[in-house]
């Protein structure tokens, strides 16, 4: 059973971030702390958490894009926002999911959002300028 959750962790966190890289990302800073607790919280969030099939992927990631927005955790945001594109969903959703946050945390909440969607599109070569409006409803 420790082998297949084991397995399950490893697959979901590189569906949604990637390969990982040695010395990066947040388990690899729980593990300074304590390796066996980094392996246990690992295997909760990314392995029965996010496996888990009752949401898809795509969906789950806007919904903890929208948590992160509101919460103005941006170094968390940035790295769903990446999982997110991962897993098929657009600029556009991001976005939208991003505007939608104004209601709930504000105007500046919005804006740091959407400045670190442009930064992470930027980042990873998907953004164009003068693409705004693309995803604009028309009325």
């Amino acid at each position: 059973m420790d082998e297949d959750l084991r397995e399950i962790t490893r697959r979901t966190a590189e569906m949604l971030f990637g390969p990982p890289k040695k010395g990066e990302g947040v388990y690899d800073l729980w593990r300074q702390f304590d390796p066996e607790l980094a392996r246990h919280i690992s295997m909760f969030f990314t392995g029965r958490l996010y496996a888990r099939e009752v949401l898809p992927q795509k969906v789950r990631e806007l919904c903890a894009i929208a948590a992160l927005t509101v919460l103005n955790r941006t170094e968390e945001l940035r790295l769903h926002i990446h999982a997110a594109l991962n897993v098929g969903a657009t600029k556009q959703e991001v976005a939208e999911v991003i505007f939608q946050m104004l209601t709930y945390g504000g105007v500046p909440t919005m804006v740091e959002g959407l400045k670190l969607v442009k930064e992470v599109l930027q980042a990873r070569g998907e953004w164009t300028e003068g693409e705004a409006g693309e995803g604009r409803a028309h009325g």
